[in-house]
């Protein structure tokens, strides 16, 4: 079997696997679902053995279809790796890169550093996706996250992309004046705070403090937003205290529409982080762009 559509076939095979579905290994290789659908038949046909399992909800690998994406895998990673090495005869590294993203590092660390990238490196195709929630990056078809460092999922290779970020609870003068500042951590019961949801749907309990100095505080609140820059909005216009990065509000600090609550149980938490799956040899396209974030390993905090 060497013909150039059965390579591109086995190709797909690899991509549904991986995807977990037509539909999603479909998008993410632009064709149509029942396009891809009718190659796998032939595909199947023309090994003679079923390679999925398929009903109207799911589809599943059989014994046959396991073995072979065992035995494949491997091989067209090769071939990638062997692509990448053609960098080195052109004028600088190509290929495509998509990545997802939590908003906090979209906002702080690839936004600043994107348009010096696409400078340097026009031939490499980027795709960023901003998602606070978790997604399943190799079903998605992502080739790395970014997400906080103690927030990357199991299994999966970790790489620093900045230093330690620092985390404050802010308000506005004129709500702190109405409502009074708060003393100590157990004050913020009684104020309105602004809530957030994790990436895994709970919602977020303040964590304040460092070392041994360290609590969570449940705090009440009855407005729960799901993005930094609408809920820095509403702090700024004394809807209640919000814990975030000390980065996203250092112009709103620094002007006095907002300043830091109980500055003194601030905390130190790990920096961005990108992570990728731990079998996969680096692509040189995805290489070179988390060097260039990592850069001198930037302060945000």
């Amino acid at each position: 079997m060497s013909s150039r559509a059965d390579l591109s076939d086995l190709e797909s095979f690899i991509a549904i696997a991986r995807a977990g579905g037509f539909r999603k290994a479909a998008a993410l290789r632009g064709v149509s679902g029942s396009a891809l659908s009718h190659a796998i038949r032939g595909l199947e046909a023309r090994l003679g053995v079923r390679l999925f399992h398929r009903t109207s909800r799911s589809i599943s690998l059989t014994a046959a279809g396991e073995m072979l994406l065992s035995e494949l895998e491997p091989h067209f990673l090769g071939i990638q790796s062997a692509i990448d090495l053609l960098d080195g005869f052109r004028n600088g590294p190509s290929g495509r890169v998509r990545i997802t993203t939590l908003r906090d590092a979209a906002h702080l660390l690839i936004g600043p550093r994107v348009p010096s990238f696409r400078r340097l490196y026009p031939d490499i195709e980027l795709e960023i996706v901003v998602d606070d929630r978790f997604v399943d990056m190799v079903s998605e078809g992502f080739d790395a996250g970014i997400r906080y460092g103690g927030t990357v999922p199991d299994g999966m290779i970790a790489s620093r992309l900045t230093s330690d970020l620092e985390w404050v609870m802010v308000g506005s003068p004129a709500y702190l004046d109405e409502r009074g500042r708060p003393r100590e951590p157990m004050d913020l019961m009684g104020h309105e705070c602004i809530r957030i949801r994790t990436g895994t749907d709970r919602l977020y309990k303040w964590e304040l403090g460092d070392g041994d100095r360290t609590i969570e505080v449940d705090v009440p609140g009855t407005m729960i937003l799901g993005d930094s820059e609408l809920s820095i909005r509403m702090v700024t216009e004394g809807c209640g205290l919000f814990y975030c990065l000390k980065s996203r509000v250092a112009a709103e600090l620094a002007s006095g529409t907002l300043e830091i609550v109980l500055p003194e149980w601030s905390s130190k938490g790990p920096g961005f982080h990108a992570y990728y799956v731990s079998h996969r040899q680096v692509p040189s396209a995805l290489r070179t762009f988390l060097d260039h974030l990592k850069g001198s390993m930037p302060e945000l905090g």
